[in-house]
């Protein structure tokens, strides 16, 4: 969606002083009532959500249940799924005619670009396979990586080491505490298209108050583990 936070409807009277470079000389001291949202208002978020939500519900669409970002349209044998991130939206769904409608549709209410079929979205990488799609977050990885200058580092073929356990009375208390949450806070997003750390991912996250440097060990390995495995992901299959 193009200029997203401007397309949206205030419902709270808001005033803003003059813009730099667009006073009125006349009237310098006087303030601007708006009339529409702009960014770095506190409410222009949601009144565009709200504005966005309104024109789907009215086109035929449910809110999901389970997820609010998400919206169903469902009409005899045609199915539409629209996922909502701020201004990025996909739209899938059983029917590319219904799908072309749609966007159709919706791009004579909204200024919007469409940028044709699903590549990458959200830091995620989707690759179309004669089977499904495949998912990946290779470039997430690498600036993961590159941050926290381990592109180099020794790979490990396992995530986690399975004959130690962690607790919380071990080692020393570590002084980057914040680089440890940062880094657990990432891998835990980079767990949605790589399952195979969830384990160790959650077990770390239980020791964010207070970590040791037995946890940093820890988080390494898994750190390491991924310079080994950079492009692993996982395969959503046609059925």
């Amino acid at each position: 969606m193009n200029n997203a936070f401007l397309q949206g409807s205030l419902t709270d009277t808001v005033y803003m002083i003059q813009p730099p470079g667009f006073v009125n000389s006349q009237t310098p001291n006087h303030v601007c009532k708006l009339n529409k949202p702009i960014y770095g208002l506190k409410q222009a978020p949601r009144a565009w959500f709200t504005e966005l939500c309104s024109y789907l519900i009215s086109y035929g669409f449910k809110n999901s249940i389970s997820d609010s970002s998400l919206f169903i349209f469902h009409k005899q044998d045609i199915r539409l799924y629209v996922l909502v991130y701020v201004d990025d939206i996909i739209v899938t769904g059983s029917s590319d005619n219904a799908i072309s409608s749609f966007i159709s549709a919706i791009s004579s209410r909204f200024l919007l670009k469409d940028l044709g079929p699903l590549s990458y979205f959200l830091g995620i990488k989707v690759t179309p396979t004669k089977l499904g799609l495949h998912l990946t977050q290779a470039k997430y990885v690498s600036d993961l990586l590159s941050k926290y200058n381990m592109l180099d580092a020794t790979p490990m073929t396992t995530p986690m080491n399975t004959e130690n356990s962690l607790t919380r009375q071990l080692d020393q208390p570590i002084h980057n505490e914040s680089d440890y949450r940062a880094i657990v806070g990432s891998l835990h997003y980079l767990s949605l298209t790589r399952p195979d750390i969830a384990f160790p991912v959650n077990k770390l996250a239980q020791f964010l108050c207070h970590p040791t440097s037995d946890h940093w060990k820890a988080l390494k390995q898994v750190i390491r583990y991924l310079v080994g495995t950079l492009h692993g992901g996982i395969h959503l299959k046609r059925h």
